[in-house]
């Protein structure tokens, strides 16, 4: 039960709720209308039977495109299956000899004599890599907080700088609905049937679907060898807006998990191998950002087929060494237990930067950077006074977990009572009464 609710966020970011949350907003259905899904189904259904038809191939969410062999291929990385192995007690690797099998399968439908090692060399060459020498991972990871060093900073500025992906929508040249009218009509008068909504209401609501779909899942044309499309969390989908995520914004993006010239590498070492797994992970993360979305460590295990733990010890080893805070559900909706980018960010407040500097080389948000600012130096006062952490946390409006780690940053900036009152009285607190 505890894995199911695990990966239950991940099985229910699908096109199907995608697409009743649209009509639930838009077409005032509820939120979990058994109307608003069959209507869904069958649109969908229809969709892709006319659509077969006439050979028109779509990649759908987490399915990777590439050429191989000088054709089109589509593997896919997760499907509500791969998590049968995980639910009757196994483990991820588990769930990956799945995902090896049905890619095989894929890969020998073009090349017979294809190998379980070529398939990993496209969905997870570190599996190849991460034993072989001279040095481990472990020896890899910036374990602590670097000194910040603006040419490390400037080269990953000018590498984010570079990412400008297009919205999914500004892919099509034309609204796609590739729906024969006679298709059409026929669906808009099954849905007024069945909703007893007018015709032109019924004609927008079918068109949004089929746009929502084709949206969600791109003409393999459409795409670039190495691309995804995904289904994410929307940049703006606050949990204590809408706690349940079935419910919640959702925002499709298409990234770029492999870039020109990226799969054909060849590694000789473990470091090779990690800088290049590290920087398309941080180029994903990204990329989804400025489609409106959030990818989270859930998603890139399944992207990457390595392991959502693994997957947050690089992304912590990169806002380490770099300072520079990359975008998940953690740093942006402050969702989960990620706190290595307020270390950072206070860090560099005690290093003397603006907050306009600090948004600028962490890629982080003014408003944020200073908000998490304001809170460890309320803290660092209520501290000083000896006020116990539950008040802190009436007292400020957060949880106690969030307060206790402010007060394992200020443990850690500072040696005593007398270094935290120093640093107060520079910052312009004035004290009427011996601490």
């Amino acid at each position: 039960m505890i894995k199911r609710e695990k990966y239950r966020p991940l099985t229910l970011r699908t096109l199907e709720n995608f697409q009743v949350q649209h009509l639930a907003r838009k077409f005032d259905f509820s939120k979990e209308s058994r109307i608003a899904k069959l209507v869904v189904d069958y649109i969908n259904q229809k969709m892709l039977e006319e659509e077969k038809k006439v050979g028109i191939e779509r990649v759908y969410p987490f399915e990777l495109y590439v050429k191989y062999q000088h054709q089109h291929i589509r593997i896919p990385l997760f499907d509500l299956s791969y998590l049968e192995p995980i639910y009757e007690g196994g483990s991820f690797a588990d769930s990956k000899e799945l995902v090896i099998k049905k890619g095989l399968e894929k890969l020998q439908t073009i090349n017979p004599k294809a190998k379980k090692k070529d398939l990993l060399k496209i969905i997870n060459p570190w599996a190849l890599q991460r034993f072989k020498g001279p040095t481990r991972y472990i020896d890899e990871l910036q374990v602590k907080p670097a000194p910040f060093e603006y040419e490390n900073n400037s080269f990953w500025q000018n590498e984010i700088n570079k990412v400008k992906p297009l919205l999914p929508a500004q892919r099509f040249e034309t609204p796609d609905l590739s729906a024969p009218q006679k298709t059409l009509k026929n669906m808009v008068e099954t849905v007024s049937k069945e909703t007893g909504l007018g015709k032109m209401v019924a004609q927008q609501l079918v068109e949004e679907i089929i746009f929502l779909r084709n949206l969600c899942c791109p003409r393999i044309q459409s795409l670039k060898s190495g691309e995804m499309p995904l289904l994410l969390t929307h940049v703006k989908a606050l949990p204590s807006e809408e706690m349940a995520t079935q419910f919640r914004r959702h925002a499709p993006a298409i990234i770029t998990v492999w870039a020109p010239g990226e799969i054909k590498k060849r590694f000789r070492t473990v470091a090779s191998c990690l800088e290049l797994l590290t920087k398309r992970i941080i180029r994903v993360c990204f990329e989804a950002y400025r489609q409106n979305a959030l990818l989270g460590g859930q998603e890139l295990q399944w992207i990457f087929q390595i392991s959502s733990s693994r997957i947050s010890e690089i992304i912590r080893s990169f806002q380490r060494k770099n300072h520079i805070i990359v975008p998940t559900p953690g740093t942006i909706l402050d969702a989960g237990q990620s706190m290595t980018h307020k270390d950072i960010i206070v860090r560099l407040h005690l290093e003397g930067y603006s907050v306009s500097e600090i948004g600028r080389i962490t890629h982080h948000s003014q408003r944020s950077a200073d908000n998490y600012i304001g809170t460890f130096e309320a803290v660092m006062i209520l501290k000083l006074f000896n006020v116990p952490p539950h008040l802190m946390a009436r007292t400020l409006q957060k949880g106690q977990r969030l307060l206790s780690e402010y007060l394992n940053l200020i443990d850690k900036f500072y040696e005593d009572e007398r270094t935290i009152r120093n640093h107060l009285i520079a910052k312009g607190v004035k004290f009427h009464t011996p601490i």
